[in-house]
């Protein structure tokens, strides 16, 4: 195989995002969209210049021997059932995180990824956003010594000054129907938090949460979880909505401050989702002084490097970032979190750790 032809499933908002980094990279092509909603499909081809085949149907795009490869951009409580069904028609399959909503459908994804010789992964892009890229690389050359605290705070603000993306009615919809969801943004939005919590400080153990119940179920702010990690490090995800605030951003009114400290330091990621901050991208305090680094912050490319990791995998017939494993173990946090806050206790992870 020279290039991985790719197949779209899922063409709303995200894709907006998600589509760029095949669409740029040399050696992929996005032969196949799909979407319940042909106009939406269409509109993204108009929007990367593409000429496509177009379907409704899913069970088409995976029975064309055309598509090589099958990028799912559905909403979760879909993924397990098109995961499963990809990957049986001997397509390569990424999807959006978070994998599924439970853990049992996780098993029926196991089950498929071991009869079928594939590549899966999860689309995880805040893994590749080249700010929280740089961070890892300074914890793994010491910069700081080893992590002992990470602590994540998301901002869920009312609007963005400058928006870019096409927002959908339906995208947010179903998000807010409590029986399709394990929860609101501890699940749906925390996920990207937990991954980036565990590349930078090691496999979680230990859980507890508080997650606020509201009118809104998606908003279920303010909301922490607490982390333990197996070498020793503690982790704090914190939610707050400000619903009256308008941030600075083109994508979503989100925006995260990022930082770990060690020994020897601390370092800041200063932006995620929104450009909040003036600020150089990411920070190093040591004793030697204040250390910026000017690395690139558009949060679309995320996105692209995301892409690049799952046509590279395919095509080197090598596993990308996010495994089976790795996601399994994400979702395993989101439960935790929700379990902890329901019974008020610390839920135990580090028996589920062994494969």
């Amino acid at each position: 195989m020279d290039r991985v032809r790719l197949g779209v499933v899922g063409c709303g908002s995200i894709a907006q995002q998600n589509m760029r980094g095949y669409v740029q990279h040399l050696r992929a092509e996005v032969v196949a969209l799909c979407d319940t909603r042909r106009e939406r499909a269409e509109a993204r081809a108009s929007e990367f210049g593409i000429s496509p085949r177009i379907t409704t149907e899913f069970e088409e795009l995976t029975a064309d021997p055309e598509v090589d490869a099958v990028e799912l951009l559905t909403p979760t409580f879909l993924h397990a059932e098109q995961i499963v069904a990809a990957l049986d028609a001997g397509k390569h399959v990424s999807c959006q995180k978070p994998i599924a909503v439970t853990l049992e459908e996780v098993d029926a994804i196991e089950a498929a990824v071991a009869r079928n010789e594939v590549t899966f992964r999860v689309t995880e892009n805040f893994t590749t956003y080249p700010p929280i890229v740089k961070a890892h690389e300074l914890i793994e050359a010491g910069a700081i010594g080893a992590p002992s605290l990470v602590r994540i705070n998301t901002t869920r603000a009312g609007g963005i000054t400058d928006p870019t993306i096409v927002r959908y009615d339906d995208a947010a919809a179903w998000r807010r129907e409590p029986e399709r969801n394990l929860g609101g943004v501890m699940f749906d939005d925390a996920c990207h938090k937990y991954a980036t919590a565990m590349l930078w400080a090691g496999e979680v153990t230990e859980v507890s949460a508080m997650v606020t119940a509201t009118d809104d179920f998606v908003h279920e702010t303010p909301a922490v979880a607490t982390l333990r990690f197996e070498r020793g490090a503690l982790g704090i995800i914190d939610y707050a909505h400000q619903p009256g605030l308008t941030i600075r951003g083109r994508y979503t009114p989100v925006d995260e401050l990022f930082e770990v400290h060690g020994p020897l330091g601390t370092i800041w990621v200063t932006q995620g989702q929104a450009e909040t901050n003036d600020l150089a991208p990411v920070l190093l305090r040591t004793s030697a002084g204040l250390e910026e680094f000017d690395v690139a912050s558009d949060y679309a490319v995320s996105f692209d490097g995301a892409a690049a990791e799952f046509v590279e995998g395919v095509l080197a017939g090598e596993q990308p970032r996010q495994d089976l494993g790795t996601a399994r173990r994400v979702l395993e946090i989101a439960h935790a979190v929700y379990e902890s806050a329901r019974e008020g206790r610390i839920v135990r992870l580090d028996r589920r750790l062994d494969p």
